[in-house]
Order: structure tokens, then C-alpha cells, then sequence
């Protein structure tokens, strides 16, 4: 199944609430700028992890997904990064909802429990780099019953791929 990639946006992906880069304000001071997120995660548990995810370029197939019992906050520090997301519906992927984005730097999402997705990959070949926040918890994973492949325009020309 081809997929075509499109720039993320507020309210384009069901379960995932979105910030864009800027859109907050700066308060600077002599010797640092702190710019807050907006978005505020709401977790099942009290317990919290981090970590900084890194992923690298490449070619945008998917054929498994992975879900999770609690939200998951990303904030997207370096590089461009296209992430599949796809529901699902009695426990299967709903191949119906599958959409395919890609995310600037500066981007903070939280994906909401439930929502099926999969690691981001670099669209090109900066290196993506990602705080990761979340509760410690298992990614179980699920087979798609057939593979993505995301393509830049709605054409099945071999020079459109990413």
C-alpha cells in the first residue's frame, strides 16, 4: 500500500495533539531563553521516564506498528522526521485510518494511549533526534497486514518515493 506523506498539522491526526515550531513565546533573560511547551501530558501513572530517541534516514516502509497503554509526549529537537500513524480498531491495524506525516524540528506531539504508530526515521540524511517522555511501559508490537511505503506526491512514479 502506498501512503502519500504529508507535513504535520494541528488536528490532522486523531489521538495526536500537535505543536508547531514557534508558537510559543520566549522569555530571555541575560544568560538564557526558556520557551515552554504548551502541550501538557496527562499520564495514567505518577511514574515518568525520558530519554532522547535518535533514528537516521531510511526508505519510509513500514510493516509493523506499536501501541502503548499510556500517552507518550516526543518533542522533536533535530532533523525532519516522517512517522506513521494508524488506529486500531478490535485489537488489529485499521489500514483504513493509516496516514504517514512528516515533522519538523521543534514540534512537540503527544500521542495519545492506544494510538498505533511506529519509531520516526530521518527523511533525509540528518539524523533525527527526539526527547521522549512516558511512563515505563511495554510496546507491543502488531504485524500490518500489508506494508507501507510512503511516497511524496499521490503518483506511483519511481522517482516520487522518499
Amino acid at each position: 500500500m502506498e501512503l502519500k506523506i504529508e507535513d504535520l498539522k494541528p488536528g490532522m491526526v486523531e489521538g495526536v495533539q500537535v505543536q508547531m515550531p514557534c508558537s510559543t513565546e520566549v522569555h530571555k533573560e541575560r544568560y538564557f531563553n526558556w520557551e515552554a511547551t504548551t502541550l501538557t501530558a496527562k499520564f495514567k501513572s505518577t511514574d515518568v521516564v525520558g530519554g532522547i530517541l535518535t533514528s537516521w534516514h531510511h526508505t519510509p516502509v513500514f510493516n509493523e506498528i506499536e501501541t502503548h497503554v499510556d500517552a507518550e509526549m516526543f518533542y522533536f529537537q533535530k532533523g525532519t522526521a516522517i512517522m506513521l500513524f494508524i488506529d486500531v480498531k478490535d485489537g488489529k491495524p485499521d489500514m483504513d485510518s493509516a496516514q504517514m506525516v512528516r515533522i519538523k524540528a521543534g514540534t512537540q506531539i503527544i500521542i495519545a494511549a492506544g494510538k498505533g504508530h511506529f519509531v520516526p526515521l530521518a527523511a533525509d540524511s540528518e539524523p533525527v533526534q527526539i526527547v521522549v517522555v512516558a511512563p515505563p511501559m511495554d510496546a507491543p508490537r502488531m504485524e500490518l497486514p500489508e506494508e507501507i511505503e510512503g511516497i511524496k506526491k499521490a503518483s506511483k512514479h519511481c522517482c516520487d518515493k522518499v
